[in-house]
């Protein structure tokens, strides 16, 4: 009996270890060169310049950023949270990068949790491996943004919805999460199916008192949302009858094809991203396939994901047994909505899928035995391996850290003087140049953004004669501005390129 339990211990001891080893892999791996290599584009312009409003002059906002293009509007719980880490930082957007990966790294330790309750040791620990080294997900934890919440809010509802069936208190942290999903994104909307379903099958058991409470806290999560939705002609609500309205119309219509292959490439990505890779345009994909770096992901990899997720939702265990149920549904309430969104088919809108995903190798590991088990551990961790190599090999040339030297490179010379600003490119068009001139230079007294956001910061933009007109350009797009560039002073900084026109 003692040498039982001396061996439970050690193998507890060598969990902790390893736990702690891939938790320290996830966090160098997300903290690596953030500085350097923080996304912050177009969407992150929008989502500070909107935070930036409440810091500036503190107010109550009822919503957030609009969904999809579909006149549906967030909560402002991201909103919130943004303004309080730009006050902290006096609006400086590399604290958001921090604050990203530190979400990231905590996602890893969630997942590793979530399995190891449900599935097992294995599950736990193969899911929160290859989460923790992944390229696409390492990427997708730099960059801040409303869905960074979306893989965490996943699992929350995953593993609160398994949890209901020892102790109703937990639909009060499923009505919790699923209340966030308003807040951040809404393709874990569905989600909403599954509880539903719990709750009717399960209506005779549940405490009155525990589905009250939890209805209760669901409606003050959204309650900003209610109000907003009460003085404005409940513009959200409306929105599923508007949608049934412009489906079939561009560029609202239901197209299977394109999802399906946006799916397919999706599940090759996850697992492999060419080294030297842009982390910009690996998420997300800004421009067409002629001009991209994107990584065209493995005709293998994408067949063996598929071929795996088949045999999850087809194997007839996985039906039977309530815990591969849950998550088989859960995983369907994500992908099946994506097939059929008739909008954008964004490799982000995935975010809710992956780590759930990512379970499902370790519980394939736990139905093969012997050399079949070895052969198959072996090729689950070479694709950390070559995780960590893609992202240490990370391309500079569009880097925050080239876009901060570009801006530096340009104050030089324009030093106090008041100038306008626009931007031109390919892939890189849209890079939040107004904001981090603002930042780490000087304002401009008019941008090319202004036409998109400027209404958050109308008393920024004058009529003051500029001295010069800066235009920042990838480097290798052609300018459509109609100057004469010929005049102008050139700063070639790797991916960037700024003109700047001394006006006459």
């Amino acid at each position: 009996m003692s040498c039982k339990k001396n061996m439970q211990t050690m193998s507890s001891k060598y969990l902790v270890i390893l736990i702690i080893l891939i938790l320290a892999l996830s966090i160098f791996l997300r903290f690596y060169n953030l500085q350097d290599l923080f996304i912050f584009g177009a969407d992150e312009e929008h989502q500070t310049a909107l935070a930036m409003t409440i810091v500036k002059d503190f107010h109550i906002i009822w919503i957030g950023v609009s969904a999809a293009n579909l006149d549906f509007y967030l909560g402002p719980f991201w909103v919130y949270f943004t303004a309080f880490w730009l006050f902290l930082s006096k609006g400086d957007p590399l604290i958001t990068g921090f604050v990203a990966s530190t979400i990231g790294v905590l996602t890893t330790l969630l997942i590793f949790f979530v399995g190891k309750k449900l599935f097992g040791v294995k599950v736990g620990l193969i899911a929160s491996l290859l989460y923790a080294s992944l390229p696409l997900m390492v990427f997708f934890d730099r960059k801040y943004l409303t869905p960074t919440l979306v893989p965490s809010l996943s699992l929350i509802m995953l593993f609160s919805l398994y949890q209901t069936r020892y102790s109703d208190k937990w639909w009060i942290f499923f009505a919790a999460a699923y209340g966030l999903v308003f807040h951040t994104h809404l393709s874990l909307i569905f989600f909403g199916l599954i509880g539903f379903y719990f709750l009717i099958r399960d209506r005779k058991t549940l405490s009155k008192k525990v589905v009250v409470i939890s209805f209760i806290v669901f409606l003050m999560i959204v309650s900003p949302l209610i109000a907003f939705d009460y003085f404005h002609k409940w513009s959200n609500i409306t929105v599923p009858f508007r949608l049934l309205k412009i489906i079939n119309t561009k560029p609202f219509y239901i197209n299977l094809q394109v999802h399906s292959k946006s799916l397919f490439e999706s599940l090759g990505r996850l697992w492999y991203l060419n080294p030297g890779s842009v982390i910009s345009d690996e998420i997300p994909f800004a421009c067409d396939n002629t001009t991209s770096t994107r990584t065209k992901p493995s005709v293998l990899l994408s067949t063996a994901s598929l071929v795996l997720l088949g045999w999850f939702l087809t194997k007839r265990v996985t039906w039977k047994e309530r815990l591969h149920r849950l998550l088989a549904l859960s995983i369907l309430v994500i992908i099946i909505p994506f097939l059929l969104f008739p909008g954008g088919a964004f490799e982000y809108y995935l975010l809710g899928f992956f780590p759930l995903f990512l379970f499902l190798p370790g519980i394939l590991l736990q139905n093969v035995k012997h050399w079949g088990a070895i052969i198959m551990v072996g090729i689950v961790l070479s694709f950390p391996v070559l995780g960590i190599y893609t992202i240490m090999d990370t391309n500079m040339d569009f880097s925050f850290k080239t876009k901060k030297e570009l801006i530096s490179k340009v104050m030089g010379v324009i030093v106090d003087q008041p100038f306008e600003l626009y931007e031109n490119g390919i892939c890189h068009k849209y890079e939040g140049w107004r904001y981090l001139f603002s930042i780490y230079g000087k304002r401009p007294e008019r941008s090319s953004t202004d036409p998109v956001l400027g209404w958050l910061y109308p008393e920024e933009i004058t009529d003051k004669k500029a001295q010069y007109t800066v235009i920042v350009s990838e480097t290798n797009a052609p300018l459509d501005y109609g100057y004469d560039i010929q005049k102008a002073y050139k700063i070639v900084n790797r991916g960037f390129t700024a003109y700047i026109l001394e006006k006459e």
